[in-house]
Parts: structure tokens; C-alpha cells; sequence
């Protein structure tokens, strides 16, 4: 088992290539050496090193600590909803879904139109909505036939907004 290890070892760049052979090392492969007439080839595998201009740096070895006077605590308020305008996104394949991805991150609301998208990339699509909407803790809801808005965490539409939707026929407004 000790062999293993130190092949993985030597492999990783973690042992010298020149190291000494330990006592059950030298014992463990006497024997298949002899037997065989070959000699013990040591494990094949290469040193890595950094790159040469690499930014990272050691460590300072000493550490400092400073003791701060106790600061006085302030509330934390909740920020209420942004009110934003959608990004309306017609979707024709799944290429799409890097767009609606990109809309989302950057914490603005998308209508996704599916409607003239056939069934399988439909699918594949409301799939990755639904992932990403819950990586990014959004909100994601059917407001017409084959159209999906899906809103980033806190940001709501206006209702003037949800009117500009609706004359474009990508809102169904509530009687």
C-alpha cells in the first residue's frame, strides 16, 4: 500500500526523485527484481512546477493580530423591490438560454416568448430556466400562453410595465 502512495506521491511532484529506498521498499522488490533479472525502474512521471509568472507569493510566516475596539452594531434593512423593465427574449433554440443567463446575472427580468419554439428545445429550455432561477433565489411564473417571465431575487415589474406586456401580448392581465 506504502508503494502506492508513494508513486501518487512522485507522480503529484510531491517526493524527490532521488529519495532513498526504505528498509520494506528495498525488501518488497528484491525479490520480483531477482526473480525476473530485470532491474526496479522507478515510477514514471514527471515534476510539475509553477508557471513562471505566476502572482502567487508565500504567506507572511509571522502573524500580527490587532485588537479593535468594539464597533457599535447597526440594524440591517431589507431593500425593498427594485422596479425594472423586463428584457424580452424570443427564443429559437437553446442558444438562448446563454442570453437569459446573462439578463439574470446582471439582475434584470426576461419574458421568455417559447411560443414558436418546437417542443423538445421548449423543454430543454424551462429546464434550464428552472435552474438557474433557483441558483440565483428568483422568481419564475407562466403569464401567457407559452410565455414564462422569470425575475432575479427582489425585482418586480411595474404595473405599467406589466400593461406594455400585455399590448404586446405577452402578459395575460387579470380581469
Amino acid at each position: 500500500m506504502s508503494s502506492i502512495w508513494n508513486k501518487a506521491m512522485y507522480f503529484l511532484g510531491l517526493d524527490d526523485e532521488s529519495r532513498e529506498l526504505d528498509e520494506h521498499e528495498v525488501a518488497a522488490t528484491a525479490p520480483a527484481s531477482e526473480a525476473t533479472g530485470n532491474a526496479v525502474e522507478p515510477p514514471r512521471g514527471r515534476r510539475v512546477e509553477p508557471p513562471a509568472g505566476s502572482r502567487w507569493r508565500p504567506a507572511n510566516t509571522e502573524a500580527r493580530v490587532e485588537t479593535v475596539g468594539v464597533t457599535q452594531a447597526t440594524a440591517v434593512r431589507p431593500v425593498p423591490g427594485q422596479e425594472s423593465q423586463a428584457e424580452i427574449v424570443v427564443a429559437a433554440d437553446f442558444a438562448d438560454a446563454q442570453l437569459l443567463a446573462d439578463h439574470l446575472r446582471v439582475r434584470r427580468a426576461v419574458v421568455l416568448d417559447l411560443r414558436s419554439t418546437e417542443p423538445d428545445t421548449v423543454r430543454r429550455l424551462v429546464d434550464f430556466a428552472s435552474g438557474i432561477t433557483y441558483a440565483l433565489e428568483g422568481t419564475m411564473q407562466k403569464v401567457a400562453q407559452g410565455v414564462i417571465l422569470v425575475a432575479p431575487a427582489r425585482t418586480a415589474l411595474s404595473e405599467d410595465e406589466l400593461r406594455r406586456l400585455a399590448d404586446l401580448g405577452l402578459y395575460d392581465l387579470p380581469d
